[in-house]
C-alpha cells in the first residue's frame, strides 16, 4: 500500500501541467447517525492538479467499510477515469483492483460506475446522486447505489449476482457552503446469495447528520 501511494503521488507530480496549481479537498459527504444507532460515513479526499489527482474514498458503517485509493485522470471536462485498489472489510478484509468512470451525467446526475476484479471474481458497482435545489441553501440529495458480483465471497458477506440496492434522501440546509446539517431517510434491501449470507436486512431508517468540507 505504501509503495502504491508513493507511486501515485510521483505520477501526479510527473504529469502536472505547466503553471498548474496543486489543489486538495476533504469532503464528508455523509457523516450521520441513523435511528437504529448505526453510525455512517462517506468521505472522499483528493490532492492533485486539473488533469491528474490522487483520490482516497472511505465509506462504511460501524464494523464494515470500503476504502479506495485511486489515481484519477480527466478525459473530458466532466469525466474522469480512475484506477487503483479497493479494500472491503466485514470481519475479514479482501482487496480488489478497480477501474472507475466518474463524472457528471446528463441532467446533472453525479455518478461513479466501478469495475472490480480480484478474489477470483468480477463485480460492478453503481452509484448515482442528484441534487434538487429548493433554494440557494436548501438542497435535497437523492442517491441510489447497488453492486453485482460474479461469485460469492463469503468472508465479507458478498453474494453472487445482485448484492443489494440502497437508496436515500437527505435534505440539507447550507449554513455555509462548507457546512450543512441534514435530515433524511435511507432504504436498504439485500438480494439473492447475499441475503442468504448475511440475512434479509431489508430495512429503512430515519437519520440525522452533517455534510462538510475543507
Amino acid at each position: 500500500m505504501k509503495n502504491l501511494l508513493f507511486m501515485s503521488i510521483f505520477a501526479i507530480a510527473l504529469f502536472a501541467g505547466g503553471g498548474d496549481v496543486l489543489r486538495y479537498q476533504v469532503l464528508f459527504d455523509r457523516f450521520e447517525l441513523q435511528k437504529s444507532g448505526t453510525k455512517v460515513w462517506d468521505v472522499r479526499a483528493y490532492v492533485g492538479y486539473d488533469a491528474n489527482k490522487l483520490y482516497i474514498y472511505s465509506e462504511g458503517e460501524d464494523s464494515s467499510w470500503q476504502n479506495e485509493l485511486v489515481l484519477s485522470h480527466a478525459i473530458s471536462p466532466f469525466w474522469d477515469i480512475q484506477a487503483g485498489i479497493e479494500v472491503d472489510y466485514e470481519e475479514r478484509s479482501k482487496s480488489f483492483g478497480e477501474i472507475t468512470l466518474s463524472g457528471l451525467a446528463p441532467y446533472w446526475i453525479e455518478t461513479r460506475t466501478k469495475l472490480l476484479f480480484g478474489q477470483g471474481a468480477v463485480g460492478v458497482d453503481f452509484d448515482f446522486e442528484y441534487d434538487t435545489l429548493f433554494t440557494q441553501r436548501l438542497v435535497l440529495t437523492s442517491r441510489i447505489e447497488s453492486r453485482w458480483m460474479s461469485k460469492s465471497i463469503e468472508d465479507i458477506g458478498m453474494g453472487g449476482g445482485l448484492n443489494y440496492i440502497e437508496t436515500g434522501f437527505r435534505l440539507r440546509y447550507e449554513i455555509r457552503r462548507e457546512f450543512a446539517p441534514y435530515i433524511g431517510v435511507s432504504f436498504t434491501k439485500n438480494f439473492g446469495q447475499t441475503k442468504q449470507l448475511v440475512g434479509e436486512q431489508s430495512e429503512s431508517s430515519l437519520l440525522v447528520g452533517v455534510r462538510f468540507w475543507f
